[in-house]
């Protein structure tokens, strides 16, 4: 069966190296077998109005026997 996670960050370096790891962190602890990933960007309104860039990342995967 072929899964979908879907990550996203705001686009700054501190953010996007804190995405890195949790999206490695994510993979092991899975066991996930990456078939497809793809990215996009889009504006997040925050707290107060604050409008923020962020990358979205869709993993698709499925599951390694173990």
């Amino acid at each position: 069966m072929i899964l979908m996670r879907t990550f996203f960050s705001k686009c700054t370096p501190q953010a996007l190296e804190y995405l890195d790891q949790h999206v490695q962190d994510w993979v092991l602890k899975e066991h996930a077998k990456i078939l497809f990933a793809n990215q996009s960007f889009g504006v997040i309104e925050g707290k107060g109005g604050q409008k923020d860039p962020n990358l979205f990342l869709n993993i698709y995967y499925e599951k390694e026997a173990q």
